[in-house]
This record gives C-alpha cells, sequence and structure tokens, in this order.
C-alpha cells in the first residue's frame, strides 16, 4: 500500500454492480481520482440493465461512498445518438432534470462527459460549476479540433487510436496544460485499430442495442469486426492495436490528468482495478480489454513485456498501414501460451499455430 500511495492519483473507474464496487475499489483509493457513471434513466454509450429498485439503491450507495473517499464523481451523457430530439428543448429539460437527482441525492457531479456539443451548451448556461469533457467517443485527435469548440469544453479525451503513441499523447498533454484543459486516455480499449465500426457500434449504443439480431443472423452479419478478424486467425492485429499494458502507465501517466478504464461491462472489472492501480498483472492481457476476449491462447503479459519485440511493437509507427514486417508476429508466438482451461477449444487454427 506504501507504494500504492507513492503513486498519482489518475484513475477513472466506470461504476459497475456484476462484482461488489466498493470492495474492488478500497484498497485502491489513493489512485482512484474519479468514478464515471451513467444516472438511471439517462442514455449512454453502453447498453443499460433494468433499473430495479434494489439497482438504484446500489449506485446512490456506491457513488456516495465514493464522495466521502475523496474520489470525484463524472456523469456521463455521452450516447451517440439523441434522434430526433438531438437539439431540443426536451434534450436540454431532460439534461437538466437529470442532474437535479443527482444534486438531490447529495450527488451533483464535478464533471460531466458527453459527445454531444448542444449537451456541452446547455450544461455550460445551466450548470457553469460542471466541467464539462468532450467523450472519447468523439474520437478528438488534433489540437486544432480542440481549437474549434474551445468555449465548450473544460476537459477532453484524446484520440483512442493514438494512445499508445507517447510522442502524441506528450505533445496533446502539453497543450492542455497550456490552454488550460485536462485531458485523459482510456487504458484498456480492446478494439481493434482505427476500426471502421466505432460509429455504428456508437450509434448501436445510443439506441441502448448491442448484439446479433435476428436480421444479422439471417444475412450472416457479425455485429463485431473485431470478433470476426480475430475468428480468421488475425490475432497479430490484437498487439498492433490501442491498449496500454498496466505496466507500462507509468510512461502515459505523467502527461495525463486522468486514466479512463472500461469497466461498466466488463465481466471482470476488479481485476482490471488492481491492474492498473499497481500498473502490475500476471495474466492473460486479453482478458482484462474491453471488449474482453477469450482467444484460443492466452496473451501472456509477462511474457509479452519481457521480449526486446514489446517496445518495438508498442511504439510501432507503422500501426495505421501495417507493412507486415513480421515483428508482430514474432511476438505472439513468444508471449503467447496454450490454454489450460479449454475455454476457446483446440480449433485447427489453434493446433496449427503452436505447432507453425
Amino acid at each position: 500500500m506504501d507504494q500504492l500511495n507513492d503513486m498519482a492519483r489518475k484513475l477513472a473507474v466506470g461504476w459497475f454492480d456484476n462484482e461488489s464496487f466498493v470492495d474492488s475499489c478500497a484498497r485502491y483509493v489513493s489512485r482512484i481520482k474519479e468514478v464515471f457513471f451513467a444516472w438511471p434513466g439517462v442514455t449512454a454509450s453502453r447498453p443499460m440493465d433494468d433499473w430495479t429498485p434494489a439497482r438504484r439503491e446500489r449506485i446512490v450507495s456506491d457513488l456516495r461512498w465514493a464522495r466521502e473517499n475523496g474520489i470525484e464523481l463524472d456523469a456521463i451523457f455521452n450516447a451517440n445518438c439523441y434522434g430526433d430530439i438531438a437539439i431540443s428543448e426536451t434534450l436540454a429539460d431532460h439534461v437538466t432534470a437529470m442532474l437535479k437527482e443527482m444534486d438531490a441525492a447529495g450527488l451533483f457531479p464535478e464533471h460531466l462527459t458527453t459527445t454531444s456539443p448542444f449537451i456541452a451548451t446547455v450544461v455550460r448556461q445551466r450548470f457553469p460549476s460542471v466541467k464539462i469533457r468532450f467523450s472519447i467517443n468523439m474520437d478528438i485527435a488534433s489540437e486544432i479540433a480542440l481549437k474549434y469548440v474551445d468555449e465548450l469544453y473544460d476537459e477532453f479525451y484524446a484520440g483512442r487510436n493514438d494512445h499508445r503513441r507517447l510522442d502524441y499523447v506528450k505533445r496533446m498533454g502539453t497543450w492542455a496544460r497550456e490552454h488550460g484543459k485536462l485531458m485523459g486516455i482510456q487504458a484498456n480499449p480492446g478494439c481493434l485499430r482505427n476500426c471502421p465500426f466505432h460509429q455504428f457500434h456508437n450509434n448501436l449504443h445510443g439506441h441502448n442495442r448491442m448484439g446479433q439480431s435476428v436480421a444479422g443472423e439471417k444475412f450472416g452479419f457479425s455485429v463485431f469486426r473485431c470478433r470476426t478478424n480475430f475468428e480468421r486467425g488475425n490475432y497479430e492485429d490484437f498487439l498492433r492495436a490501442i491498449w496500454i499494458r498496466p505496466e507500462d502507465l507509468p510512461l502515459y501517466e505523467p502527461y495525463v490528468g486522468v486514466v479512463k478504464l472500461a469497466t461498466r461491462r466488463h465481466p471482470n472489472p476488479a481485476k482490471i482495478v488492481a491492474a492498473y492501480a499497481t500498473c502490475s498483472y500476471d495474466g492473460d492481457l486479453a482478458e482484462i480489454m474491453d471488449p474482453c476476449y477469450k482467444f484460443p491462447m492466452i496473451i501472456d503479459n509477462q511474457r509479452l513485456g519481457a521480449s526486446p519485440l514489446w517496445p518495438e511493437v508498442r511504439d510501432c509507427r507503422d500501426a495505421d498501414n501495417c507493412t507486415n514486417c513480421g515483428k508482430c508476429s514474432a511476438l505472439l508466438k513468444t508471449c503467447a501460451r496454450e490454454r489450460s482451461d479449454g475455454a476457446a477449444g483446440m480449433t485447427t487454427e489453434f493446433v496449427r499455430f503452436f505447432k507453425g
């Protein structure tokens, strides 16, 4: 714990209730800066479970615990689509009503994250004390983009596709500080780099939809391009993706104000919190990413970090336009090991991978 106390308080944890939020976070209070959450009744960037009375009581209790322990609150209004009410009094009044509900519960947030410039405008006028943060789903990747909307936000998440590039994070973080802004990054996105399905997924989530449909089955359409891509055997794409190893997080933290952990819909959120709070993880890297994958092989985090190839792959300048230099393939053979749980099955491709 002494080592944790010496580390910066930078993490933003998404509220979850499939495991005990308080038990999962209590050991790491000195590392957790914020908890982000969608208040009951708010459409956000992930499909939401039904808000039963017990679940409502639980989020209120958990958020009060967070506040009592010096953890700030970030209310998210980051759906990618609000349909016909996107620029309306209806949406303005809805956001206002939700914030007033939070206030009545003693949980008025310090921050509000949104994808909507309209919501940002409304909140700026009606609740000027709230720090407005532009969502990672806006894919803001440059200083010039930020200059266009300077008056609408106080904080922002930098474009996710460049998170691994330390020079990019340093440059954007320096710009943020010089302009009085706070910049954040996300540590554990499991998405493919530059995936064309991002916008499609975000729109589905905005309508509280996720997963397959009858029509999808009929036409043989896969909702998740990442899953389809990996099922075709392209596991190297996981290594050239956009996540950050827990052990590498200290390289980036000096340049950012907050590090987002995707835990809200994850099957093992406590594992994610522990890994990034301690900057240490001994296990399958694919299982602490969002989406959470179970590949036919385990991506051994310790083997990965020990390989001299890892810094080259992590900092690769050709990742957006891969030249198939062979480093990712060689690294995968170094860091992958067979599963002992049989979770993904012994597919023909799996056997070929370990024999060839």
